[in-house]
């Protein structure tokens, strides 16, 4: 049995329905094609609203955003069945998926027409999707609307991210050209100590292999910094445009 409170949800809802309904049946659907992670709508922004359908039974809607933190954000969503489908079991699920495609938590399942689901979610620097679809694929036509909030760097720009990664880059650019002069210079000591190792003379032979010594302590100096400078990279230069 429907409450008041509702009842009130449904009519206003309805209204939103049938203004969606009365567009011209050729336009194409609101930012479709969105059916797979290669044809996702976004980036979403925050405290912004999206209103779509599911045009099919199998019909999968894919919208992506960033977060741009560099710790973590709490990101909220909120989706609403608008009805407007077929008039048997036409409830909505919307989920979280990383930017593969893999499922990370559902985020409402089982909507029904005119009632909505909300979840929050705490999550690291990266590219994500929401998924928006049917609960059975024999229902369709339904309109929903998405809504977005969130702290800050929780909708953020990919510019962001790439400003980041090129930051964390320049530094494992100057290891690497450091790494390749101390490897040339390893070169040259390893032939010179080939050459002088049996010299007769003492002081010759203690200052190559002190040299090589030397070089070879440089080398792995050089790359234990590169090493630690890479792990700077993560995660943003590996998250996906």
């Amino acid at each position: 049995m429907f409450s008041l409170k509702k009842l009130s949800l449904m009519f206003a809802l309805a209204l939103a329905a049938s203004a969606l309904s009365t567009g011209a049946a050729s336009a194409q659907p609101a930012y479709e094609p969105n059916d797979s992670i290669l044809t996702g709508y976004g980036p979403l922004a925050n405290n912004s609203s999206y209103t779509a359908a599911l045009e099919t039974g199998n019909d999968r809607d894919y919208y992506f955003f960033y977060v741009t933190t560099m710790s973590t954000a709490q990101l909220t969503f909120t989706l609403t069945n608008l009805g407007g489908g077929t008039p048997y079991e036409d409830d909505a699920r919307f989920s979280l998926t990383d930017s593969h495609g893999d499922h990370i938590q559902t985020l409402g399942g089982y909507i029904e027409a005119f009632d909505y689901a909300t979840e929050s979610v705490t999550l690291k620097a990266g590219k994500y999707f929401v998924v928006v679809e049917n609960e059975n694929s024999y229902a369709y036509g339904e309109s929903y609307r998405l809504e977005t909030s969130g702290t800050d760097g929780a909708f953020g720009d990919y510019a962001t991210i790439a400003a980041n990664c090129a930051a964390a880059t320049a530094p494992v650019t100057t290891y690497q050209s450091q790494l390749a002069t101390a490897e040339a210079k390893l070169r040259k000591a390893e032939a010179k100590f080939r050459q002088l190792r049996y010299s007769r003379k003492r002081r010759v032979r203690i200052k190559v292999r002190n040299r090589l010594k030397h070089v070879k302590a440089v080398v792995a100096a050089e790359k234990a910094s590169l090493k630690a400078a890479e792990t700077g990279q993560k995660p943003w230069c590996f998250i996906p445009a």
